[in-house]
């Protein structure tokens, strides 16, 4: 009675349900962590795609030294801007009638060839070349035009330029802020030639010793309008390229004096020179990979060493005994006990007992391994002296059909097996 008791309190017994609470915490962290992963993606391919030029004076630049504020203001003010870094597409564009070509930086990745290239385009339609500080280079594109060596390396320029010249332009505009390069005519006399912004001052050039002498035009604003010979260009040469930047623009008279000599045409080339394609390197794989793919696969595997480790953690101990585990006999029975009354098994729980009471019936008869099972029911009914049809129905033939006749041939089993020993 007590085993049944012991099954019965078992078979009811129901483990403590786990709070729904804990059940909320604990997908809240892998909801989290989800979230923040995938922002973190998400930022990245925002971030990564569709990168701006940060190159000096690029078009596409919105840092501090980039022009792209420039050229959206000539656009917002109806000038049909063309950018591009494909001298093939800045030469045919420069054919275009109303036309003005920009190079801000970079003349100097330019062979004679290509001068002269943009020249003759130019040239078509009496379209106008507009240079940000060339230097030396400025030569390459005009005869008429050269940097100023004449200044002393004692001079020192004040911060800020006047006008002093007779361009609308520049004395609408007003101040500017000096730079470090002043340019003039080639020839003295030069006709077709304005001169704004000097250093040191209208037709004069500074020399040792503080003195100064009648000096040929000079200023960092060089408005050319060409000598009308063959193949002459107007240019124009903005000497200091801080006039033209991102943080530079709104300074001073800067925007009004960039914007002015810059839209004087209904059409903008913006040319940026970069290397030539025969010294360039020949793509490889990777250059055909979105940027973001690259870094979004970079994430994912920390992200992927991270979930190896969750999924591949053990979550305590297998057992809490020390292994090899004990498991005592009383508990089999009780379980097997459990199995055989939630199933209302009579046949398979009497097979079981009548099994074991005829091996332990036959070492007390001392019988061989070879002896059968009519055997031992025959040596059980002459050991016992009860009938041998009464033996074979207990120990084997009679089938129980209600839990009464189940526990009649289990107290007849036990009664002769007692009888035996």
């Amino acid at each position: 009675m007590s085993a049944l008791i012991d099954v019965a309190t078992r078979g009811t017994h129901s483990s403590a349900a786990v709070p729904l609470t804990a059940r909320l915490r604990s997908a809240g962290v892998w909801i989290v962590a989800a979230v923040a992963i995938l922002i973190t993606v998400i930022a990245t391919m925002l971030m990564t795609s569709d990168r701006e030029a940060d190159a000096p004076l690029h078009y596409d630049s919105a840092a501090r030294d980039g022009t792209k504020a420039m050229v959206e203001t000539l656009r917002d003010h109806g000038v049909e801007v063309t950018t591009t870094e494909d001298f093939a597409t800045a030469r045919n564009a420069s054919g275009q009638p109303e036309t003005t070509l920009l190079i801000p930086t970079n003349t100097d990745m330019l062979s004679q060839g290509d001068v002269d290239g943009f020249r003759s385009e130019l040239a078509t339609h009496d379209n106008r070349l507009a240079l940000i500080d060339p230097g030396s280079t400025v030569q390459d594109f005009t005869d008429r035009i050269t940097v100023d060596d004449s200044i002393s390396p004692l001079a020192t320029p004040e911060k800020i330029s006047h006008p002093d010249c007779q361009v609308p332009a520049a004395q609408a505009a007003g101040t500017v802020e000096t730079g470090d390069t002043e340019y003039a005519e080639a020839r003295k006399g030069t006709e077709g030639l304005r001169t704004c912004y000097p250093f040191t001052g209208p037709g004069v050039t500074q020399i040792d010793g503080g003195e100064v002498t009648p000096g040929s035009a000079h200023g960092q604003l060089i408005v050319d309008d060409g000598g009308g010979g063959k193949g002459d260009v107007p240019v124009t040469v903005l000497g200091n390229p801080d006039w033209v930047t991102n943080a530079g623009i709104d300074e001073e008279g800067h925007a009004s004096l960039v914007l002015s000599q810059l839209s004087q045409t209904d059409h903008l080339v913006v040319y940026y020179p970069t290397e030539s394609a025969e010294f360039e390197s020949a793509p490889s794989t990777l250059d055909y990979v979105p940027s973001w793919f690259i870094a979004g696969a970079l994430w994912l595997v920390p992200c992927v060493f991270i979930l190896l480790l969750i999924l591949g953690r053990r979550f305590g101990p297998l057992a809490v005994e020390r292994l090899p585990v004990i498991v005592p006999a009383v508990e089999t029975v009780h379980g097997r006990a459990a199995l055989a009354a939630r199933s209302h098994d009579r046949t398979g729980a009497l097979h079981t007992l009548r099994t074991g009471a005829l091996l332990r019936i036959a070492k007390r008869l001392a019988l061989g391994p070879e002896a059968g099972h009519h055997d031992i029911i025959v040596a059980i009914a002459n050991t016992t002296g009860r009938d041998p049809a009464q033996v074979e129905a207990v120990f084997s033939s009679a089938v129980p059909r209600t839990d009464s006749d189940l526990s009649h041939t289990v107290h007849l089993l036990t009664l002769i097996e007692s009888e035996v020993s």
